[in-house]
């Protein structure tokens, strides 16, 4: 059987994708498990995951089936089919697609549990949704996250220029910004390829005139930091209680540098003595979990390792985490529970050691 449909997960709203659909569910049906469910070859699930019949039809027309899983041998199948689909490289669309899914998992996630309530729990399939999502906190986080998803989603499907061969907006700023960062190329430069850019392709084209636009139509694919002041002597940081102190609660030296203002109608901005840029911990962690590439490599401490005596390949082999494991068992556990290991050290950033400025940045290691 012909299966070149499974490779236009692009094009899911069209009858050869859906007759795709409908005759994989044929053969699903007759492998299932004694609850009622197989596995499900969405690109969400990779047939990691195990959904009823309804719900592994709503993954594959929503998400689209694992293109490279063209021998259904999870169901059954063993001849292979003559068409060699699975050497087909993924396209820049793909790659960009799996960007955004490993940025905003979550978004996907609640999705997907509000049509598994709606399927599985009986009634109003509005009513089912409304319970499901509800108006507590988290699902206001979640409705933001969606609009950051779907803007995103909106430049990603936006094509760079007439013709572009299916290069997005999304995915040439993408790799742009690559660019940038490894060749360390200036703001300046920057701003100066673009405006070329727009002069060379095709009009009308959707190509950012700045690098403050290209900025900012990516920055919610990162993970953002936070801006800490901090006493000019290292006493301490204006945070929590001392947030709004003007001066350091141990030394009493000034918050801001001083700054003369000869019009009192005109306030000028405060500015620091000194700035912390602090990476928050909790959603690089949230990251590492979310992320399909590496979820499972923070688990594979407990659940994949081989403990060897006289070997050690992994810290968890080591006498000090076992001793850890003995001291908190209940800690130990839970395979998702992280260890994280302190490193810093000063370094110099003008390579002039007469100098005594130096930076001292403290990471935070799984």
């Amino acid at each position: 059987m012909d299966r070149k449909w499974i490779r236009n997960r692009r094009l899911r709203h069209k009858q050869e994708y859906i007759d795709g659909i409908l005759s994989f569910i044929e053969v699903a049906k007759q492998h299932v498990n004694a609850r009622g469910r197989t596995s499900c070859p969405c690109v969400k699930c990779l047939n990691k995951k195990y959904q009823t019949i309804p719900v592994v039809q709503i993954h594959l027309a929503k998400n689209g089936m694992l293109e490279t899983y063209v021998i259904w041998r999870e169901h059954g199948e063993t001849v292979p089919t003559p068409t060699p689909i699975v050497q087909d490289a993924p396209g820049p669309i793909d790659d960009i697609h799996n960007i955004l899914n490993d940025a905003f998992p979550v978004v996907e996630e609640a999705q997907d549990v509000d049509m598994e309530d709606c399927l599985e729990g009986g009634g109003d399939t509005l009513g089912g949704m409304g319970d499901a999502i509800g108006d507590d906190e988290g699902a206001k986080v979640n409705r933001i996250e969606a609009d950051q998803y779907e803007k995103l989603l909106a430049e990603a499907e936006r094509e760079l220029f007439p013709g572009s061969n299916g290069h997005s907006v999304l995915t040439a700023m993408v790799k742009l910004m690559h660019c940038k960062v490894l060749n360390h190329w200036t703001n300046k430069s920057f701003d100066m390829l673009l405006e070329w850019l727009n002069q060379q392709c095709p009009k009308p084209n959707n190509i950012p005139s700045s690098f403050y636009e290209a900025n900012k139509m990516l920055k919610n694919l990162g993970l953002g930091y936070e801006k800490i002041d901090v006493c000019k002597n290292d006493c301490a940081l204006f945070y929590k209680e001392h947030e709004k102190k003007e001066n350091c609660p141990e030394c009493g030296e000034a918050r801001y540098k001083p700054s003369p203002c000869f019009d009192d109608a005109k306030k000028k901005k405060k500015i620091p003595h000194k700035v912390l840029h602090y990476f928050p911990l909790k959603p690089r962690l949230q990251r590492l979990f979310m992320s399909r590439h590496t979820y499972v490599e923070m688990r594979w401490h407990k659940e994949r390792r081989l403990d060897q005596h006289g070997t050690m390949r992994h810290p968890a082999d080591s006498l000090v985490w076992k001793e850890f494991d003995k001291m908190y068992p209940e800690f130990a556990e839970e395979p998702r529970n992280v260890r994280l290991g302190l490193a810093t050290d000063g370094f110099n950033p003008f390579g002039n050691m007469s100098l005594s400025y130096s930076m001292w940045p403290v990471m935070v290691v799984p």
